[in-house]
């Protein structure tokens, strides 16, 4: 699980930026939303628009991206344009299995400078410009000519796959299955072999509707979905008027169902949604979702974070959202919430809610929208002319 990260440099965030997802002293919700070695089961990014919510997401997919997805990075845009430097600085932090993994990476806007992986102390690879060195299995290895567009990880990875770290290879497994969601354009990015396997009608290909309904059954959505050529209905039926199949919503009581071509915003981003949010509940991972907030009535959003919690193990959900109803001590700990906001030449900056010690009875969903926790947008909304 990722327990922190670090960034400094990076994009909007100028100076040394440290998110912290170890759980704090909060007893509540302490079986639902703390996993293993007491580090959260994810954690709420709130604020401003263009204040800074969606680069912390970008942060944690870049280290995915590296491992996993190599050609789509554009290190020239992770640099900070607001900073001085030409370099910025990420550190990840991982418990995974009783042990402390470290990923550290220096990347200037040609591509990755400066890598470490340490584990418990130990140093097992470092990198430094086109070099590098791994100490794993008892052997040390000297690696020269590295481009700098590919993570000496990433190589290591390929190359022997852990076969001989068990904790490595289960931690990149744990890093294999994440997945990142962005709500408002419905697309998915799948870190596995087959990357479009959580694309909805993928999945539906594959895995037919029944988790998907059992879903929608179990939180009272009162609508199902079918995946066919032609909808069922006595008053006639749509066909696509080929093989191809498309997904369909019926709503509780009508007798009818209803081409997704027809449907709701809200439902079509809920389906296009719940394959990586069932995926993720069924393979420890993480799940980083942008724009949460596109198209659900709150009480969905908050119906989707409780089940996640609920009912996952040791994944994490990762959110940008502007639906300050999720703040709720019944839903969320005040150590799982961060506030952004855009401090000029200063950059992103963040405030953890924990750090103004709310109890457990507070609203802080109020306290939030009264400026208690930094973040909050003020607009002009008195207009005179």
């Amino acid at each position: 699980m990722l327990k922190s990260i670090s960034i400094k440099n990076y994009k909007t965030f100028i100076g040394e930026t440290y998110i912290d997802f170890a759980a704090t002293n909060y007893k509540f919700l302490e079986d639902e939303n703390v996993g293993a070695g007491r580090v959260l089961k994810g954690a709420l990014f709130v604020g401003e628009n263009a204040s800074g919510k969606t680069n912390i997401l970008h942060a944690i997919t870049l280290l995915l991206q590296i491992c996993f997805r190599n050609e789509s990075i554009d290190y020239a845009a992770i640099v900070s344009f607001y900073g001085k430097y030409d370099q910025c600085n990420i550190k990840y932090n991982f418990y995974h299995n009783g042990n402390d993994i470290d990923y550290l990476l220096t990347i200037s806007r040609q591509g990755i400078e400066q890598e470490q992986l340490i584990r418990n102390g130990e140093t097992l690879l470092s990198r430094n410009s086109r070099s590098g060195n791994i100490n794993m299995g008892g052997h040390d290895t000297v690696v020269d000519e590295l481009p700098k567009n590919l993570a000496l990880l990433r190589r290591t990875y390929f190359d022997t796959h852990f076969y001989d770290d068990k904790i490595l290879s289960s931690w990149f497994e744990y890093l294999r299955q994440s997945v990142y969601v962005n709500c408002n354009t419905h697309s998915i990015i799948s870190f596995t072999n087959d990357t479009q396997e959580l694309n909805a009608y993928v999945y539906l290909e594959k895995n037919g509707v029944k988790s998907i309904n059992d879903f929608l059954k179990k939180i009272n959505y009162r609508q199902s979905i079918s995946y066919d050529t032609e909808t069922h209905n006595k008053r006639g039926n749509f066909n696509s008027g080929s093989s191809k199949k498309f997904i369909s919503f019926a709503k509780e009581g009508t007798g009818l169902e209803i081409p997704d071509t027809y449907e709701s915003t809200g439902n079509i981003t809920l389906v296009s949604l719940l394959p990586a949010f069932i995926h993720a509940i069924k393979n420890d991972c993480m799940l980083i979702v942008d724009e949460f907030s596109s198209g659900f009535h709150n009480e969905l959003e908050e119906c989707l974070v409780k089940y996640f919690y609920h009912y996952s193990n040791n994944s994490q959900l990762f959110l940008v959202t502007h639906s300050t109803n999720i703040l709720n001590n019944s839903i969320v700990r005040p150590d799982q919430v961060y506030s952004v906001r855009f401090d000029g030449k200063n950059g992103s900056v963040i405030k953890r809610f924990s750090d103004e010690m709310p109890r457990e009875a507070q609203n802080i969903e109020k306290m939030y929208l009264n400026g208690v926790f930094d973040g909050k947008p003020y607009y002009n909304k008195i207009f005179k002319d």
